[in-house]
């Protein structure tokens, strides 16, 4: 291998040039005591997005794929040609505000026990803004009255750790991973194509080590800043029509692959058991308003069109068959 550096910084680019050169000016602004390489693996740019890279940063190590590899395949091509004692994986929509990686690295050079390290993520205003870091999120993958949702609170329950920065797993928006991570799992499962493959590594991740969320690190994370119709896109979501078909796609993917066939079977069960019940709701309610019993059902329509797509996926997700899980637009 070629000469060691202490972290190998990989980004994603799919069209994100200008916001890959913010991010990197934070990177050589906040990241002083430790040396550092930056490798771009790019995601069929259309335009000379490389040469816009590399006329503030000649130094990055540009790998293009070829295709529109999604997060987890591309990632993985990064990390093999890594030379670093730590790979950190970036998104190309954060943004550094203080010493995180610096500070990262001493924690986990503080820490034999631990795999991976994170960062909290705060908005531009350096307000906190959530992030999910526990298997739990699933609990959001089940439409459930809210009278019984205290039961599905139950049955599934957070994982206590007694070191309170210990985390399920950890979004890779910003994640710092040992070299021996990536090598004694083989990093991201390239079935997925976006979303869920962080989830899904960091269960295979926690087996071999602690993963940890330092309380000493922050970034500023503006998520969907590679795709910002996804705000417009969030303000139609209803009860039901919660789910973005991609991401949704994916954690059943993930469900099925951490939790089993039968928890993927009844998880799916109990969305096409909605359907009608949801059709019917919207009916009797047409009905009791002395309205058209079958006007107004755009959102059923749009819910049964949603599952619909996802129940072309059902055998192929059951029976674990290869595949590459993209939904085409």
């Amino acid at each position: 291998m070629a000469s060691v550096v202490d972290v190998s910084i990989i980004i994603v680019n799919y069209r994100t040039p200008e916001l890959i050169v913010e991010c990197l000016k934070t990177v050589q602004q906040f990241t002083r005591k430790v040396s550092y390489e930056v490798i771009v693996v790019d995601n069929q740019s259309k335009g000379d997005d490389e040469g816009y890279v590399k006329a503030v940063f000649p130094e990055v190590n540009w790998i293009p794929t070829g295709y529109n590899a999604g997060f987890g395949r591309a990632n993985n091509l990064g990390m093999k040609q890594a030379k670093g004692r730590y790979f950190l994986l970036l998104n190309s929509d954060t943004k550094l505000f203080e010493d995180v990686i610096d500070r990262c690295v001493s924690n986990l050079d503080n820490r034999p026990d631990a795999i991976a390290g994170g960062a909290y993520q705060v908005y531009p205003d350096l307000t906190p803004r959530a992030f999910y870091h526990t298997f739990t999120f699933r609990r959001d993958f089940w439409i459930t009255p809210p009278p019984l949702r205290k039961y599905l609170d139950t049955l599934i329950p957070y994982t206590k750790y007694d070191d309170p920065e210990q985390v399920d797993y950890i979004a890779a928006a910003f994640l710092m991973v040992r070299r021996e991570g990536f090598e004694k799992t083989g990093g991201f499962d390239e079935e997925f194509f976006l979303y869920g493959e962080d989830t899904e590594w960091g269960n295979r991740l926690g087996k071999i080590g602690r993963q940890l969320v330092f309380k000493n690190c922050r970034i500023i994370h503006e998520e969907w800043g590679s795709k910002p119709e996804r705000y417009e896109e969030a303000r139609n979501y209803t009860y039901f029509n919660r789910f973005d078909e991609q991401i949704q796609l994916s954690n059943l993917v993930w469900i099925r692959k951490q939790y089993g066939a039968l928890h993927y079977f009844l998880l799916m069960l109990h969305y096409w058991i909605w359907v009608p019940v949801f059709f019917m709701m919207k009916i009797v309610s047409n009905i009791l308003h002395l309205k058209n019993p079958f006007g107004e059902l755009h959102n059923q329509k749009r819910f049964a069109r949603t599952i619909g797509l996802f129940s072309g996926y059902f055998w192929s997700i059951l029976l674990k068959k290869p595949n590459f899980y993209k939904i085409s637009k």
